[in-house]
């Protein structure tokens, strides 16, 4: 019984959104809002939950190729064993560029951005992004991490200046890919879904502001639709890393994002607490 049955999270249609784009702030205690509208709520997302039922792909895991769904297993163990240290974590991030590059058959690629996450609860006073060893809790909500909007600034923003002069070509293509790779042996607690490409309606992806100290940004949260069909990898161990599409400058007719979220796995109430690393890379090919 590798299928799943599970409550996703939804971004609700609610009508607000037609006049107030939906929003999150993400603000540490200690920034100034905090003292100017004393009380003022930091996001207007309401959620609606569907039982959803979510397909193993591990029987056939060679048919979900990332330009096709959007995701694609990677076979491929970390010789980082740790991520406690700045020096491990810039070692994980060298990595994952090079297993990008090797995987999508690229020239180049960098990556920007590394989350840790773990499932537990957290009591903190201060909220620092710019940490590079800071760990949080499963993101809520269906959601893909860049829009069409936002993927060129977040390329524009991260990429150094020498690299934009070497590919600012119409030869190449621009990707912005994500891998995910659980932190414990067996990803049993709090594992992550994806929607398929391919069912995904354009119509139910709604844009919605993030913003953080250092700036602002755009994702996609995805609105439900019974056509969605959602996946998952049963039992998938620390040597089979999701790489998923979050942006893409030529997708050839195939897929351009790839919606995702966790979800409570029921069969296994007793797991080990969610330990996982994601990273976000700007990847680089030629057309």
């Amino acid at each position: 019984m590798p299928d799943i049955e599970a409550i996703l999270e939804h971004l609700a249609n609610l009508p607000l959104y037609e006049d107030e784009k939906p929003y999150l702030a993400l603000l540490p205690p200690s920034h100034p809002i905090h003292k100017l509208s004393p009380g003022k709520r930091l996001n207007n997302l309401e959620w609606e939950s569907y039982d959803t039922t979510i397909h193993d792909i591990r029987p056939d895991i060679q048919n979900y190729k990332i330009d096709e769904c959007g995701f694609q297993v990677l076979d491929h163990e970390s010789k980082v064993k740790n991520l406690e240290t700045v020096e491990s974590v810039v070692a994980y991030r060298r990595e994952t560029e090079g297993l990008l590059k090797e995987a999508l058959g690229a020239e180049f690629a960098f990556c920007y951005d590394l989350a840790l996450r773990e499932n537990v609860k957290w009591e903190r006073s201060e909220l620092d992004l710019l940490d590079p060893l800071l760990v949080q809790g499963p993101a809520r909500g269906v959601h893909n991490d860049v829009t069409a909007t936002s993927g060129p600034a977040m390329i524009n923003r991260h990429l150094p200046e020498d690299v934009k002069h070497q590919y600012c070509s119409p030869d190449y293509r621009y990707r912005i890919v994500n891998t995910w790779r659980t932190l414990n042996p067996v990803a049993k607690d709090r594992p992550l879904t994806f929607c398929d490409y391919r069912t995904v309606d354009p119509d139910d992806l709604m844009p919605a502001d993030r913003i953080i100290p250092v700036g602002a940004g755009e994702v996609y949260y995805l609105l439900h639709n019974p056509e969605q069909r959602w996946c998952w990898l049963e039992n998938q161990s620390a040597k089979e890393p999701f790489m998923m599409l979050m942006y893409d400058t030529f997708p050839q007719g195939g897929a351009q994002y790839c919606p995702h979220v966790s979800f409570i796995n029921t069969r296994e109430p007793n797991a080990l607490p969610r330990r996982s690393v994601e990273t976000r890379t700007i990847v680089i090919s030629r057309k």
